[in-house]
C-alpha cells in the first residue's frame, strides 16, 4: 500500500493517532503552463516546445483518532493531543517540509508548504477528527531521496547516464565533474540538444566542477566536489540550448521507440587532448512527474 511521511513522520501512525484516509492519492501529474502564439494567415497556432509546468497540489486527508502513542484508548483529552500533535506537523512555516512517498521499493521526496487546512470535522462520542490540509509542491517534481555519480568518458558518443535510467522528468541540478587533461570540454544533453562547455583546458590533475542548477562553476586541483573550493570560473562557462539561461544542462529522459517503460538520459562528452586519465562524471538525483 502507499504510504506517505511528512519530514519523516509517517501519516499512517503505527500506534493509529492518525491516518491518511482515502482521499489522500497518488501525487498529482503537472501540467504545462498554457502559451498560446497566433499568427495572422496561419491556421491554428505556432507550436511551442519546452513549456514550463505549474505548480501541483495534493490534499493530504487524515483521519485522527482517540488512540495514546502506545496504542491505548485516550478518549477525547487524546484526540485534542493528537489533533495539536497533526497541527504542529502541518504548521511549519519557515522552511520547505519534505513530503515522502513510498510504495513497495518505490521511494520519492518532494519540497512542500502547507497552504491551508480545513477545519476539523469532530465526531466527540466516538473521539475522532477528519481534516484536510492541501500543500503545494513549488518544485514540481518528485525526486530520488539521494544522489548518485555516474562516471563515463570525457570523449564519447551518446553515453548512457545508467543511475539516471527511468526518469519522468528533467533533471536541472546536476553536478558535472571534467578531469583534465581535456581542451576545450563540451557535455551535450542528447534528447533536448542543450550544451554546456568552457573554451580553455583542464591541465592533468584539474578538474572543472560545474553546478548546473546554481550556474556556478569552479576550477579545483584535488579529487573533491566541494563548489566552495578552486578558483571561480563560472565567466568562462558557455551554456546553450533550451532554458540554459536559467539553469545549465537540462538532463532530458528520452523514451526507446514501442518501449514507454525504457527511458534514458544519454550525454555526449567532446574534448581533445585527453588520455586515459580525462573523465566525465555527473552526480545527481533522478526526477519525476
Amino acid at each position: 500500500m502507499p504510504m506517505y511521511h511528512l519530514d519523516g513522520v509517517p501519516l499512517d501512525h503505527p500506534a493509529g493517532c492518525w491516518r491518511a484516509k482515502v482521499g489522500t492519492k497518488r501525487r498529482p501529474i503537472p501540467g504545462a503552463r498554457s502559451v498560446s502564439v497566433k499568427v495572422p494567415g496561419v491556421a491554428g497556432e505556432l507550436p511551442v516546445y519546452g513549456l514550463d509546468l505549474e505548480t501541483t497540489t495534493l490534499p493530504l486527508v487524515i483521519g485522527v483518532t482517540g488512540r495514546t502513542p502506545a496504542g491505548a484508548d485516550g478518549g477525547f483529552e487524546q484526540l485534542e493531543h493528537n489533533l495539536e500533535a497533526v497541527s504542529a506537523m502541518l504548521g511549519v512555516r519557515h522552511r520547505l517540509m519534505q513530503l515522502t512517498y513510498t510504495a513497495g521499493s518505490i521511494v520519492r521526496v518532494a519540497g512542500i508548504t502547507v497552504e491551508a487546512v480545513s477545519e476539523p470535522e469532530i465526531n466527540t462520542s466516538a473521539a475522532r477528527a477528519r481534516l484536510t490540509a492541501v500543500c503545494k509542491i513549488p518544485g514540481v517534481y518528485w525526486r530520488d531521496p539521494a544522489e548518485v555519480t555516474w562516471a563515463g568518458a570525457a570523449n564519447a558518443a551518446s553515453q548512457l547516464v545508467t543511475p539516471l535510467a527511468g526518469s519522468t522528468g528533467p533533471i536541472v541540478d546536476a553536478v558535472l565533474r571534467v578531469t583534465g587533461p581535456a581542451v576545450n570540454p563540451s557535455i551535450t544533453d542528447v534528447a533536448s540538444g542543450g550544451t554546456v562547455g568552457r573554451s580553455s583546458g583542464l591541465l592533468a590533475g584539474q578538474r572543472l566542477l560545474i553546478d548546473c542548477g546554481q550556474m556556478r562553476a569552479r576550477l579545483v586541483t584535488s579529487d573533491t566536489w566541494d563548489l566552495t573550493s578552486g578558483t571561480d570560473v563560472t565567466g568562462t562557462i558557455i551554456a546553450t540550448g533550451p532554458g540554459s539561461a536559467f539553469c545549465w544542462l537540462h538532463l532530458t529522459p528520452a523514451i526507446a521507440v514501442g518501449d514507454p517503460h525504457s527511458r534514458a538520459v544519454l550525454v555526449t562528452a567532446t574534448a581533445t587532448s585527453t588520455t586515459s586519465a580525462s573523465g566525465l562524471e555527473i552526480r545527481a538525483r533522478r526526477s519525476f512527474l
